[in-house]
């Protein structure tokens, strides 16, 4: 779908940074050293204790290539499941159920017994409706299908993604590996091109699942409370999930009811830096891909995953970081209910601009840009000559995306800088004349819209800035 589908397609839908193994504290204009999937990350406030630990070799920073051998059979198969189930109207696509086959994974010499299944949900439909017989599959190649013990080089599972709506074919890469430098759980990620049969198949971002290898990683010495996807699907002690506590969760409404039950300076920094990643489908940003991880005392703490909707995805870097939703056309989702209470509570909401504060200062713009330049080097010829690269996107186009994902960096660190800025001061533009200044006033460019005005019903506007449409009609 191009590159200017792709952009429209986007409307719907605490101390230093590592890098590369060396430490580069400052702000936005530090060291252009790329950052690195290898040494010790912060412990990103409250979130975990020991900061991201070295990855392994299969999701080094480069081109990596994996092979895998199916049976023709099998592999046939899986194509038609992937066409078939592709086309499925919604419901009966959410029902289906992703069948596994074996494979034999190669990584250099060495080889390993894995399955194979499809994964994705509207990037899968998306793939089968705008690209047909060209359409990129993505897989989850599993090593511990059989022996929950079994692992290559210590992972259970590869995840190779890569939506048809990223044209950088780096987002989750670049985003997740600067979450781990500032301790913030996310897993390895890096380019590979996968081979099937002999044949090239295309390029991804391999990464590692996540599950309770990572929450090891990041919760040491605590890593065996629930983990749950979306906050309702158990991804770890499946058998005997504590329901209650997550039922407190979902119940908490107040200041007071949150803080009982989540830890909300962690979370708080997992928020900011996915509003400084730009992040459209994490719980800053969206609702719906955000993990919860209960640790006991301290509560559930928030981390993002699938950021391939984060850095050039919506093609504009002016999303308030508070009122994030206000520049999307047309956004009727509801903002997620523990995201409302912090932003409606003063206490809270201070709390969280502080925390992005210190995210801005981890944002290290030039080190960024060049694991960017660095990315792209490694995969462009990959990109050109990919055989399932949708079939709107051209190298051009790979072009453009990686020059706006660069660009776009820059813009939204200088607009977050801004942004705080005026906070801090309290003084600031009013564009609409509506005596609101720009940043404590969600649409500056519709004197109609800002804190304190009277919410007009029907019209499909959060008219009072506060999070919700139509509130107070009937």
């Amino acid at each position: 779908m191009g590159l200017a589908r792709h952009r429209a397609a986007g409307w719907i839908g605490f101390g230093c940074l590592f890098v590369a193994g060396v430490s580069a504290c400052g702000g936005s204009s530090g060291s252009k050293t790329a950052l690195g999937g290898g040494g010790k990350g912060g412990t990103g406030g409250t979130i975990g204790a020991g900061g991201a630990t070295a990855c392994p070799d299969i999701f080094a920073q480069t081109l990596q290539t994996f092979s895998l051998d199916v049976a023709a059979s099998d592999w046939a198969a899986i194509q038609n499941e992937f066409f078939t189930a592709g086309a499925l109207p919604d419901h009966d696509f959410v029902q289906h159920q992703t069948a596994s086959y074996p494979a034999v994974f190669h990584y250099g010499a060495e080889s390993m017994a894995a399955a194979i299944h499809l994964r994705g949900d509207s990037s899968w439909r998306e793939a089968v409706e705008f690209d047909g017989a060209t359409g990129k599959m993505q897989l989850a190649i599993v090593f511990d299908e059989v022996n929950p013990d079994a692992a290559f080089h210590g992972i259970g599972k590869i995840k190779l993604d890569m939506p048809r709506t990223d044209p950088t074919f780096m987002r989750d890469r670049i985003a997740n590996t600067w979450l781990r430098s500032v301790g913030i759980p996310a897993p390895c990620a890096t380019s590979a091109q996968l081979i099937v049969n002999g044949s090239p198949y295309g390029l991804f971002v391999a990464e590692e699942n996540i599950g309770h290898h990572l929450i090891k990683e990041f919760f040491p010495g605590n890593s065996d409370g629930d983990l749950w996807d979306g906050g309702n699907v158990i991804q770890t002690n499946s058998m005997n999930p504590n329901r209650a506590r997550q039922q407190m969760f979902w119940d908490a409404t107040t200041p007071a009811a949150l803080s009982a039950i989540v830890d909300v300076p962690g979370s708080l920094v997992s928020w900011t830096a996915e509003a400084l990643l730009n992040d459209a489908d994490g719980y800053w940003g969206g609702d719906h891909n955000f993990f919860i991880y209960d640790q006991g005392a301290r509560g559930f703490v928030f981390f993002p995953h699938d950021l391939d909707s984060s850095l050039d995805y919506l093609g504009r870097f002016d999303s308030d970081p508070i009122t994030w939703w206000s520049v999307r056309q047309d956004w009727l989702l509801p903002i997620p209910q523990h995201y409302l209470i912090v932003i409606h509570d003063d206490g809270l909401r201070r709390q969280y601009i502080e925390a992005l504060r210190t995210q801005l200062g981890r944002f290290d713009v030039a080190a960024l840009q060049a694991s960017i330049d660095v990315a792209a080097n490694q995969i462009r010829a990959a990109v050109a000559t990919d055989p399932h690269r949708p079939v709107d996107v051209a190298p051009a186009d790979f072009e453009d995306a990686v020059a706006l994902a660069r660009d776009g960096i820059a813009e939204r660190a200088a607009y977050v800088e801004r942004w705080l800025a005026c906070q801090d001061s309290g003084t600031g533009t009013d564009a609409d004349g509506d005596g609101v200044i720009w940043c404590n006033d969600c649409r500056d460019d519709v004197a109609s819209v800002h804190p304190g005005a009277a919410e007009v019903c029907g019209n499909q506007v959060d008219d009072d800035c506060n999070g919700v449409i139509d509130d107070g009609c009937q």
